[in-house]
């Protein structure tokens, strides 16, 4: 079982924040670790999104494919750049089911928290 998560949001709406700041959590990591293990699976999260760090798809791929789970961020597909498209298909290639959790700006932080628990849901779909 191989599973990707994408979190995908316009600029600014919470994708990072929701990562590092309640996704994170719930995993026991802190704001700056990226590794994680879950029900005996080794996974990886980087917060920051393809676009914004300008990171490309076939890197991620190369160095972090061999995970089997992930945690990633990306700018919806209507949007100017945006590699959810790419990274959709490239994951799939490489093995993993790929689920998407949509951010929009909120200011419930209650918001937030269920968007992670729903990235917690995607981890572990089978």
């Amino acid at each position: 079982m191989k599973n990707a998560v994408i979190v995908v949001g316009s600029h600014y709406v919470g994708k990072s924040k929701t990562i590092n700041l309640y996704v994170k959590p719930k995993l026991g990591l802190s704001q700056r670790a990226h590794k994680f293990e879950r029900n005996g699976l080794h996974g990886f999260i980087l917060s920051q999104s393809f676009e914004e760090a300008e990171r490309d798809v076939d890197y991620v791929l190369e160095q972090y494919g061999q995970y089997d789970l992930l945690v990633l961020a990306c700018r919806p597909a209507n949007e100017t750049p945006s590699d959810l498209i790419e990274a959709t298909k490239k994951l799939k290639k490489a093995g993993f089911d790929v689920y998407t959790v949509s951010i929009r700006h909120h200011d419930n932080e209650e918001y937030y928290d269920g968007k992670a628990n729903e990235v917690l849901a995607s981890l572990d779909e089978k």
